[in-house]
């Protein structure tokens, strides 16, 4: 079975590397095969060269040098030609590669992403891009040279005793067999300690974490961090020294064993050729030995970049075989006319045992304004991507647009006329204005909706702050840009909701980094502009929730109460318990108790 999973692994990569650059795929084989050539007919000169010092004379000597020079400077030729285009076929590769995960992560399904496993398997595979890349058809290719070059230097030698040979090619399996353990080692060290890798790689970056910096210095947690950090540090590195050491003992052993094969090699060829042994044949022979031996190294490494990276080739395609959202199948979504109906909803994420919604079923107007409203954990967030399409696997129920399920609408379509605003909004490292207008950017010059935009998100204070106005550069990574604050993100990520033209509004929490004043302000535009849109308001502030037409409670997953502020506040009611408790915090200075 891992035969077959590795051959296919192995024809998909081929094509790939065809369907990138044929041409210079057909170059790279053909420098391969021409360079193990080469380097074996420079040996035979060699040989020529040696046995022609014996003869004296020059003008032959000179014709062999000057041909050996010419093998030299071709072989270097074509090594710096194989250089040069593996570093354009290496461009080509990873750009080609990384642009296919990139492209299948933006049409995969979101639940997927959700899934800890997988999303370390994706993580894993962004990390292994390069080496699937030109490092895997170099590696292939070198085995492929390697080949070519011990059948060359074998046929060379075939004339010389045949204990020679012999002793060459038992040297050479022994060197690849100990070498090869040693690779085996390696994966299996690095295999058992891939966790801990990334846990000492998590640790080390907390330290120049900057939004962490100011926390961790006053909890004082330098020391605690540290000490976890060196702990992992030590279960990571101690096994990789210790195979280091034995490596270095290995690598001394076999110059040591070189020397004494080359001993036993002359000792051989002493007694079976005595004064007939020629100055040429001496040479070729110490020379066939390093370059053997060179050879031998070269196809352990190249065997072990191979094996590794096939390792982790099947995990790839996996990637890339992933379930996808059906993007341009199903109707065309215009507007919403009727409303949105969730009918008998239950769900729950891959790999969990328990449901996170159990048969929600609701039904919100066409122009209605509803706000979800629940505890931490209550499922809110869950089911307000169920009715985006974020998540369309469903164990029971369906949500219909308008009367017909969500599934059958081309989701492009429908995600033209939705804008939302996440509880983890994306702060990009774009300027203020791009940070808005990448909510619609097929109006992204339309300057009449942008500046409605800041009014309404009461963002115009904030651009009046900023040094370069709405060109300034947010985020201090790049491009000397500043950070704003938590509030004025929020401004800004709600002005990129209404530069969106869409007549379904979803919000997530959208002003709980807002101060009172202008949360207020920001609610007044948004029940202003927000008439006729259908509006979703997911929030923990319910003061604003006397301004909705439906409240919907969610408690552990189910629906526990539908109805208005005025309706769920008259009767005992989980709304009218959570309402009171925040009630408790605004009373009036005559209440107060001293």
């Amino acid at each position: 079975m891992k035969i077959k999973e590795n051959l296919a692994c192995a024809i998909k990569i081929i094509r790939i590397y065809r369907s990138v650059s044929p041409v210079g795929l057909l170059w790279i084989i053909l420098l391969s095969i021409f360079i193990p050539l080469l380097q074996s007919l420079m040996l035979v000169y060699t040989e020529k060269v040696g046995d022609s010092l014996a003869g004296g004379q020059a003008n032959v000597i000179i014709f062999l040098l000057f041909i050996q020079s010419v093998l030299y400077c071709l072989t270097q030729l074509f090594l710096l030609a194989n250089n040069m285009l593996e570093n354009k076929l290496n461009l080509k590769y990873n750009f080609h590669l990384n642009t296919s995960l990139k492209e299948k992560l933006s049409k995969i399904k979101i639940a997927l992403l959700d899934d800890t496993e997988m999303h370390n398997r994706i993580v894993t595979v962004q990390h292994i891009i390069p080496q699937i890349g030109v490092s895997l058809l170099s590696s292939i290719l070198t085995l492929l040279q390697t080949i070519i070059s011990i059948l060359g230097m074998i046929y060379i030698l075939r004339n010389i005793h045949f204990s020679i040979l012999i002793l060459l090619v038992l040297f050479s399996l022994v060197n690849i067999l100990i070498s090869n353990i040693f690779n085996k080692v390696q994966m299996n060290i690095y295999n058992t300690t891939s966790e801990d890798m990334r846990t000492k790689e998590y640790y080390s970056q907390l330290f120049f974490n900057r939004e962490l910096m100011s926390e961790s210095r006053m909890f004082q947690l330098h020391k605690f961090f540290l000490k976890k950090w060196e702990a992992v540090f030590w279960k990571v590195e101690t096994p990789n020294v210790k195979l280091m050491n034995r490596r270095s003992v290995l690598a001394s052993s076999i110059q040591i064993s070189i020397n004494l094969l080359q001993l036993v090699m002359l000792i051989i060829l002493v007694n079976t050729s005595g004064s007939a042994l020629s100055v040429g044949t001496f040479i070729l022979l110490t020379q066939a030995i390093l370059q053997i031996q060179g050879r031998a190294n070269e196809l352990v490494a190249s065997l072990s970049h191979i094996h590794q990276t096939f390792t982790f080739l099947p995990l790839y395609f996996e990637v890339l075989n992933l379930p996808e959202e059906e993007q341009d199948q199903g109707r065309e979504f215009s507007e919403l006319k009727e409303g949105i109906v969730v009918s008998n909803l239950s769900f729950k994420y891959i790999n969990s045992s328990s449901r996170i919604l159990e048969d929600v079923t609701f039904s919100i107007k066409k122009g209605e304004r509803v706000a979800i409203v629940g505890h931490n954990g209550s499922g809110k967030t869950t089911l307000v991507k169920c009715m985006l399409g974020l998540y369309d696997e469903f164990l029971e129920g369906s949500i219909y647009y308008d009367g017909l399920p969500i599934s059958d609408y081309n989701k492009d379509t429908l995600r033209n006329k939705i804008a939302v605003l996440f509880q983890n909004y994306g702060k990009y490292p774009l300027s203020f204005k791009e940070n808005v207008i990448i909510g619609d950017l097929k109006n992204r010059d339309n300057e009449d909706l942008y500046n409605q935009a800041l009014k309404s998100s009461n963002s115009c204070i904030t651009i009046s702050s900023l040094p370069n106005g709405s060109n300034t550069s947010l985020g201090p990574e790049f491009n000397k840009g500043i950070d704003m604050s938590g509030g004025q993100w929020q401004k800004t990520a709600l002005a990129r909701v209404y530069f969106r033209d869409a007549d379904i509004v979803f919000l997530d929490e959208p002003t709980s980094a807002i101060d009172p004043i202008s949360e207020n302000e920001i609610y007044k535009h948004f029940f202003g502009i927000s008439k006729g849109k259908t509006s979703i308001i997911l929030t923990h502030r319910l003061g604003m929730c006397k301004w909705v037409d439906k409240i919907i409670v969610l408690e552990k997953g189910r629906i526990k109460e539908i109805g208005t502020h005025n309706e769920l506040l008259n009767k005992e009611s989980l709304y009218r318990e959570m309402f009171l408790a925040q009630s408790e915090w605004y009373i009036t200075e005559e209440n107060m108790v001293e």
